[in-house]
């Protein structure tokens, strides 16, 4: 499952001229990718003793738990070689809570080649890396939910992702 997961976030845009299904697509693996967060027991998530599954509901609330888990494993032995699952599950979490308690906005997540027809300038700047492999956009502006978790494994709680979830959602 989680390597469909990836191949359809990696590769499934590969031009400018995406139909709605293929965005829908986006939004349906990411929002599995989500899930494998916290409930993946085959392969858990780096660090899966720091999870409370309980806590995770797509509450904006359930973001403390989640910042709580990146202040745990940010200092862990095993992080560096875990990073890229982490960013990926974590930051389809963080952006799923957005999308699913976002009163005023439609998100709707597209891959980096998609993004980058929508946005070619934005887009050949930022390169694509892990924060940019998935990004939210309600039709003009980006969100960058698993950027955002990067930088709270990076910078700690100074780059809190609830209070970037509080942020976003209050506009």
């Amino acid at each position: 499952m989680l390597r469909r997961v990836l191949l359809t976030l990696f590769f499934l845009g590969t031009g400018s001229s995406m139909g709605a299904d293929a965005v829908k697509n986006q939004d349906q693996a990411l929002s599995e990718l989500s899930q494998l967060f916290f409930n993946y027991p085959e392969k858990p998530t780096f660090g899966h003793e720091f999870i409370d599954p309980r806590k995770l509901d797509f509450s904006v609330d359930s973001l403390k738990h989640v910042d709580e888990y990146l202040e745990a494993v940010r200092s862990a032995k095993g992080i560096d070689s875990n990073l890229t699952v982490v960013v990926l599950r974590a930051g389809a979490y963080v952006g799923e809570v957005i999308r699913r308690n976002s009163p005023k906005k439609k998100w709707t997540w597209l891959d980096f080649e998609t993004a980058e027809s929508v946005n070619p300038k934005l887009f050949d700047q930022l390169g694509k890396t892990l924060g940019t492999a998935a990004v939210l956009y309600d039709g003009t502006e980006f969100l960058f939910p698993l950027g955002k978790v990067g930088k709270r494994i990076a910078n700690g709680s100074e780059d809190s992702v609830f209070f970037y979830a509080k942020v976003v959602l209050a506009r």
